[in-house]
């Protein structure tokens, strides 16, 4: 294929191709990237990269960084104007360019995604005007969580709240660490509700909830004019101001972000999309990640620079299934939250329940037991039973095991022999009955309503 039949077909892409050489300077230039930037491709040979796009330099242009690094970048989202002023969001795939082994150039292969962004924003901006931020003043009326908040006897737990509460005072960044569903917010919420910026605001961000294009604009705001349809927006830094700002999956923020992140957190300045001028802030980081972040560092999705300014200290909060002894405690503790919440009596757990929650390997961790009891809640009687938990959990109830009453009670007064018997003969009547309250008083051979009375009691 002759070099005029393949520059027909590239130029019959959706997709931008772009083509520079070592020196940066453009020696190919397909239709479609010149639709999206806005520039005949004719105006662009030959041209130094950099010139039609000056809001890009050396250091945060794909093509650039290719030829700098020899290695490739893949699904790499790159935000910049075009010499219209015009904001444009891409996706490029880059690749350094051989020849015979020699290193030439590099190459461009970009999607235009300056329209979902364009509509993204619009949408953030609707929902502000609709909704403003309220203050997020932290008292003790707050909707925040605090430390009496984080329920645990675990001993690897409590010394973690130890830790995080030395640290609360200091103002250092904190990166708090662990899987999903371990309760990461709530120990962020803790350390801000423990410090002196408590009655500052709490700012909270998913960064893995958002393009990067987009992202930007909502920490660092934007000024107008500084791309079409642009609007005066303060960024979530200013509007932390004299509290804490919690980055949540931060190992999801793209590369170029992060590298601004780590500029505003050292000079402890934010500037505007397309300001001129910079602003002081006076912001505490927090941030999260649930993956290990050494594995983050090796894949690239976190820049060690901007790891190593902000874990200034690890909260590396333990799975619930190093946390047995928690499960049963945690368990009650939602149970006797959500019947308040739900306006429904306390029920009893049946034992096999409980059995069976500690077996369980918890890939949820403690946002899984939670949803597990308040579904239990609501369709259970006076006892929550092996009936009440989610089908995936029934299939692991184990066989009821009934223990030697003589082994538990040789030590004990006849009263409390008596007590742990009757407990005891309950437990089994229940365990045999799926908690059904009925069949197990037939069993005891008593009355549904003394059964009832004794539940209460015991």
């Amino acid at each position: 294929m002759d070099d005029v039949s393949l520059a027909t077909i590239l130029d019959e892409l959706d997709e931008g191709v772009h083509v520079v050489d070592l020196q940066g300077n453009t020696i190919y230039y397909n239709k479609a990237i010149g639709r999206m930037e806005g520039i005949e491709p004719k105006d662009v040979l030959g041209q130094s990269l950099l010139r039609y796009f000056p809001s890009l330099s050396k250091e945060t242009s794909t093509l650039w960084q290719v030829l700098q690094t020899h290695k490739p970048l893949v699904q790499v989202s790159q935000t910049y104007l075009s010499p219209r002023g015009e904001k444009i969001t891409s996706v490029n795939n880059t690749y350094p360019l051989y020849i015979e082994g020699e290193l030439v150039g590099a190459f461009e292969v970009s999607k235009d995604l300056s329209r979902v962004v364009r509509l993204s924003e619009q949408v953030v901006q609707l929902q502000s005007e609709l909704h403003p931020p309220l203050p997020h003043k932290a008292s003790k009326g707050s909707l925040f969580y605090t430390f009496k908040d984080i329920v645990t006897q675990s001993k690897a737990m409590l010394e973690l709240v130890e830790k995080a509460k030395r640290a609360a005072n200091t103002g250092v960044s904190v990166l708090i660490t662990g899987e999903t569903g371990t309760g990461k917010e709530m120990v962020a919420q803790s350390i801000h509700t423990y410090s002196s910026r408590a009655r500052g605001p709490f700012i909270a961000q998913n960064c893995a909830a958002l393009p990067e294009s987009l992202l930007e604009g909502i920490l660092f705001g934007t000024v107008r004019g500084s791309f079409t349809g642009a609007i005066d927006r303060p960024g979530l830094f200013e509007q932390a101001q004299g509290g804490t700002i919690l980055l949540d999956e931060i190992d999801s923020m793209g590369l170029n972000l992060q590298a601004k992140l780590l500029r505003v957190l050292q000079e402890g300045r934010v500037r505007r999309l397309g300001d001129v001028r910079e602003k002081v802030i006076d912001v505490r980081v927090l941030a999260t990640t649930n993956q290990p972040t050494d594995e983050s560092i090796r894949q690239g999705r976190i820049r060690p620079d901007l790891y190593y300014r902000i874990n200034v200290l690890e909260i590396p909060l333990p799975p619930l299934k190093e946390r047995q002894e928690d499960i049963e405690l945690l368990a009650h503790h939602f149970l006797k939250q959500l019947a308040h919440k739900h306006q429904r009596s306390i029920p009893t757990i049946n034992p096999d329940v409980l059995l069976t929650l500690k077996k369980h390997d918890w890939p949820g961790n403690v946002r899984e037991l939670a949803h597990i009891v308040e579904g239990g809640l609501v369709t259970s009687d006076q006892v929550f039973g092996v009936n009440e938990l989610p089908n995936y959990l029934q299939t692991k109830v184990p066989a009821h095991e009934q223990q030697s009453s003589r082994e538990e009670i040789s030590d004990l007064t006849l009263p409390e022999s008596l007590h742990q018997l009757e407990v005891s003969l309950i437990q089994a009547a229940l365990g045999k009955s799926q908690g059904n309250i009925t069949q197990a008083a037939k069993q005891l051979g008593i009355s549904r309503q003394l059964l009832q009375y004794k539940l209460r009691n015991l």
